[in-house]
């Protein structure tokens, strides 16, 4: 007996609400005394409406029956773009790749901003097929694997490079858009240029703690709805998320830096904006252990621990903060043993 599917009224509400808009604009008037204007209006709605529900291959039917009577349609192809670029697959991420660099409208921050994005996850495509290739994992009909690791490498910095130029020029058009700062994080870093990523990671996290205020201010309406509401405390949760996640990659780069109290630095901003975060204290930890503070990193180990009450003892990173906390511990009663030598 085949099972029933299950519907989730929250991912596929307004696939049905398009469904219905597209039912009652065609009964309303016979497709055959609409305009070309019209057609390429509907299929556009349609589109957009699947593309939000997440069913992204309805959303591809819809934009390729608008391509049909149009296939030059600025708006249509950016959402097809966009609709590979969601889907994720090599072969999509190819294909927006495609659709972005030779859309009619280049003066479209939204076109530069999409081709980033592709070539950004194409040079994370090139580098793990050439890693691959290095460790043996991946295979290849190249006479010379080596070569073509070498190769492949090559691929990803130059796709990394064309990535950044058209973050850059997102910006130049559209200033301070904010997907095209945060591209501008991770690619510097994919590059290797990590002082730019710190910078951009910086003006990322005040474009974050702005658009927090503004909803904060909102949220100070009374007559404010509920729905309203929601909205804007998952934004600035989101953007609280994205804040911390920027904080402790710069702290990673501090830490391959060496610099170990920059590091400890924004871990503690990271800390006082979410106390609650294992990964925090676990770092700091092993920072504190770096600097011989081991008192320090053996109480920031308890915390770690408390915290991370719900996983199970033979956890790799329980085994490994025990250890460590057992090193902290030696190394105390070690210094109290030339403590009272002297």
């Amino acid at each position: 007996m085949p099972l029933i599917p299950r519907f989730d009224v929250r991912t596929t509400g307004a696939a049905i609400l398009c469904s219905l808009t597209l039912f009652g604009a065609c009964n309303s008037q016979d497709p055959a005394e609409m305009t070309t204007e019209q057609k390429l209006g509907l299929y556009l709605e349609g589109g957009l409406g699947y593309f939000t529900a997440g069913d992204l291959d309805r959303a591809q039917q819809q934009v390729q029956r608008g391509l049909q009577l149009d296939e030059d349609n600025e708006r249509l192809l950016l959402l097809l773009g966009n609709i590979h670029q969601q889907r994720g697959t090599t072969h999509d991420i190819r294909s927006a790749e495609s659709i972005f660099r030779h859309h009619p409208a280049q003066h479209d921050y939204r076109v530069q901003l999409g081709l980033g994005l592709a070539l950004e996850r194409l040079g994370i495509i090139y580098e793990d097929a050439s890693t691959g290739i290095r460790s043996g994992d991946q295979t290849t009909d190249a006479l010379d694997p080596a070569k073509r690791a070498d190769e492949l490498a090559a691929h990803a910095q130059e796709a990394w490079a064309e990535c950044m130029e058209c973050y850059l020029q997102t910006l130049e058009i559209h200033l301070g858009e904010i997907k095209a700062v945060a591209g501008l994080v991770r690619v510097s870093a994919l590059l290797g240029d990590e002082e730019a990523s710190i910078g951009w990671g910086r003006e990322y996290i005040e474009i974050l703690k702005s658009a927090s205020r503004v909803r904060q201010l909102e949220l100070e309406d009374a007559t404010l709805a509920a729905n309203r509401e929601r909205e804007l405390r998952s934004s600035i949760a989101l953007n609280d998320e994205a804040i911390i996640k920027t904080l402790m990659h710069i702290s990673t780069i501090y830490t391959r830096q060496e610099n170990l109290q920059g590091a400890l630095d924004e871990l503690g901003a990271v800390i006082a904006k979410n106390p609650d975060l294992p990964q925090a204290y676990s770092r700091r930890a092993s920072i504190y252990f770096r600097l011989a503070q081991y008192q320090r990193a053996s109480d920031t180990l308890k915390s770690y621990l408390k915290l991370s009450a719900h996983l199970p003892f033979d956890h790799p990173d329980i085994r490994q903060a025990y250890a460590l906390l057992r090193r902290c511990k030696d190394a105390l009663s070690a210094a109290d043993l030339v403590g009272s030598e002297n």
